[in-house]
């Protein structure tokens, strides 16, 4: 697998027609006569189009000869302008309305007479309501979606740049008694920057994404993301992150770093966290199993007497910023090319602190490549 040219480029006709033919060909191993994606992420990944769930349904159907988008007629302008590829628009007056102009009566001219019809594993009560076939839980979808494509390995590799260079950012500007705010203050304008000027057909509605540094008090506590007014003081350990998705795909970065000083009850911990992070990286080719790395890092806190670690090894990404497949106990996926993982074991010392490096990781035919390249030496990350 030769790594493609970092773009944010809009995502081609042929590309939706290829993810279009694998979802039908897993409808056909399963003997459906339809699918029914209600998941946004699904949505968009076939359709090119980011809609918000909100009262007014948004539902793909795809027969085997056929994709329906089920819409409000308030959005047909919406995904007309954003929409890539061939589908037919089925739109209804508003929700609520009345009998005949309803979502669910464009629905029903979606679904064929007969047959099996897949659902999401998500899919909503009142929309499989709505559905008199035989019905079966599939999630045919995510399963195409976790191997990525050259133009999505692309798309995630400028994410996994514009990524890197914000943190690399970020760390520029903390300094002792700087509010955690004012050191990440630039980060969005520059998210902004990027997307307008490489990507003509920059899409808001498709992009979420954020940088935050964590002070020592917060780290301990991987989501505590409450601690924009405290401010940065010498010592650690810091944890700085980017992370979620930017113009339709996902990736992240974390560092753990310290401020002029590292504190000698550090060392050890981050010392483990990096023996786990090895250990991870070495296991890490085609045909491993994801929950024996997981395993296997656990294993390495559990001997140097640390507690159970807070998550798993790592997640997927795509056109989100976490997806399956996981490298976690109790999921023994094999790892094939194609595939990209976050690789982000940690150690949580309550009250002390936590120690973390994340980084977006390709899996190529003989092993992987990282995406978002950046020191990850303790020596190497001492800033102010």
């Amino acid at each position: 697998m030769t790594m493609p040219p970092l773009t944010a480029a809009q995502v081609s006709a042929p590309e939706i027609a290829e993810r279009h033919r694998k979802v039908r060909e897993k409808m056909e191993k399963a003997g459906l006569s339809a699918y029914v994606s209600f998941d946004p992420n699904n949505v968009y990944y076939l359709t090119n189009f980011a809609n918000f769930v909100h009262e007014r349904p948004f539902v793909l159907v795809l027969t085997m000869a056929e994709t329906f988008f089920v819409v409000p007629v308030l959005e047909v302008p919406h995904v007309l302008r954003h929409k890539v590829g061939d589908f037919r628009l089925l739109s209804y007056a508003e929700f609520p309305a009345v009998v005949g102009s309803r979502w669910s009566d464009r629905f029903a001219e979606a679904l064929p007479k007969q047959g099996t019809v897949g659902i999401e594993g998500a899919c909503p009560a009142y929309l499989q309501a709505q559905i008199s076939n035989p019905v079966k839980v599939l999630n045919i979808i995510d399963e195409v979606r976790e191997i990525k494509s050259a133009h999505e390995i692309s798309r995630i590799a400028w994410t996994s740049d514009v990524m890197t260079k914000a943190l690399a950012m970020m760390l520029g500007k903390v300094q002792p008694g700087v509010m955690v705010a004012h050191a990440i203050g630039d980060v969005t304008p520059y998210f902004y920057q990027r997307c307008l000027t490489e990507s003509p057909q920059y899409n808001v509605m498709s992009s979420h994404a954020a940088g935050l540094i964590q002070p020592p008090a917060y780290t301990d506590d991987p989501h505590n993301f409450s601690c924009l007014t405290a401010t940065c003081e010498p010592g650690g350990p810091f944890l700085g992150l980017v992370a979620g998705k930017i113009n339709g795909y996902g990736a992240e970065i974390e560092r753990t770093f310290f401020l002029q000083t590292i504190p000698e009850e550090a060392k050890r911990p981050f010392d483990t966290m990096m023996e786990m992070r090895y250990k991870a990286y070495d296991m890490l080719k085609p045909g491993a199993i994801g929950s024996e790395i997981d395993a296997a890092c656990q294993a390495i806190a559990h001997r140097a007497g640390y507690e159970t670690p807070l998550h798993r090894t790592g997640h997927s990404f795509g056109v989100t910023s976490h997806e399956a497949p996981f490298l976690a106990l109790g999921e023994d996926n094999v790892i094939q090319p194609g595939m990209i993982f976050s690789i982000e074991p940690g150690i949580y010392i309550k009250g002390k602190g936590g120690y973390r490096h994340s980084d977006t990781v390709l899996m190529t035919e003989n092993g992987y490549e990282i995406l978002t390249q950046y020191p990850d030496r303790k020596e190497d990350l001492i800033v102010g």
